[in-house]
């Protein structure tokens, strides 16, 4: 019998390791900070798991936040 273990990114993320990878390598392909998306990914997985349920307007203020991040750092400047 084989013992299944935890999948620690999707405890982390919310996001099994597979599709992860997968995830990655899309933003690697578009020019995507990944760092980025790992931070939107735990931040969320975090409320999710806080809250059950994350309604469109916190998820739009994550989402919004996250880019204010980024913009402040200056690598989306093509996004003002």
């Amino acid at each position: 019998m084989t013992q299944k273990t935890l999948d620690n990114t999707f405890i982390q993320y919310g996001i099994r390791s597979d599709d992860f990878v997968l995830l990655e390598m899309l933003a690697q392909k578009h020019g995507i900070d990944f760092g980025w998306l790992q931070t939107l990914f735990r931040t969320l997985n975090t409320e999710k798991a806080r809250h059950e349920d994350l309604d469109e307007k916190a998820l739009e203020r994550m989402i919004e936040s996250a880019l204010q991040n980024i913009r402040a750092d200056g690598e989306l400047k093509f996004y003002s």
